[in-house]
């Protein structure tokens, strides 16, 4: 239970639920979405249009998704910090950035949905004015922030969880491949699976952080290196 009143209960049980809670919620609004994306963009904004409630509540849900998932982020780099910068750190790091990318993502959303909702527009500029912004390079920043943030920071968080054994190794893998399938999660289809993957790579590490005492989460995860013994100097025999 989140007790407010103790910094590390919260903290800890925070990113648990998170984890846990963000890859559910991004599944649920793919599930949610209409499949509207197309190279076509007048085709687009029709099926946007023929599915506008649909569309809005997928991207709503995207948003808090993409929020829960900053929160954990910023636990995942407290969860695997050390006496150096590791991998897992700089996971949790790419993580935030790519999720909050999605702030981006809802932005376009509004837009679409306003573009068929507001009476009056000519759906034809608008569509060929998509066309040219989804091909324009000033979006290239977003692209780059959500491939380092999604695809490599899920790679490298599925290491250190290997490394640290903090997840069994399947669930490793999972995050890894998470990353991998969301590169190409260009289709409906393969983003369900992505985010059915980010379950069950996530998850495990959620319940692991849960299962934590509040000791065990405050405590460095690595221990310092100890000293050499010190060899005892051996007394002089007493003279006779």
């Amino acid at each position: 239970m989140l007790r407010f009143s103790d910094g590390r209960n919260f903290g800890r049980t925070l990113t648990g639920l998170c984890l846990i809670l963000g890859p559910v919620l991004y599944l649920i609004a793919s599930i949610v979405g209409p499949d509207v994306d197309d190279d076509n963009k007048a085709k687009e904004l029709a099926n946007i249009a023929a599915n506008k409630g649909s569309f809005l509540v997928s991207g709503v849900i995207w948003l808090v998704a993409a929020i829960v998932l900053i929160a954990a982020s910023v636990g995942i780099i407290h969860m695997f910090r050390g006496r150096k910068v590791g991998l897992g750190q700089i996971a949790g790091g790419l993580l935030l950035l790519g999720n909050a990318v999605g702030f981006a993502w809802y932005a376009f959303t509004i837009a679409e949905y306003e573009m068929v909702n507001q009476s009056g527009l000519d759906r034809a500029a608008l569509a060929k004015f998509l066309d040219k912004a989804d091909n324009d390079a000033t979006i290239a920043p977003l692209i780059i922030c959500f491939l380092l943030g999604i695809v490599l920071g899920l790679i490298l968080l599925g290491i250190a969880a290997w490394r640290r054994r903090v997840v069994p190794v399947w669930s490793a893998v999972l995050m890894i491949a998470a990353g991998i399938v969301g590169f190409f999660g260009e289709s409906k289809g393969v983003e369900i699976v992505s985010f059915v993957l980010l379950i069950g790579g996530l998850a495990p590490l959620g319940l692991a952080a849960l299962r934590m005492t509040d000791e065990e989460w405050d405590a460095p995860r690595e221990a310092a290196p100890s000293a050499p013994p010190v060899e005892p100097t051996p007394t002089p025999a007493p003279a006779t």
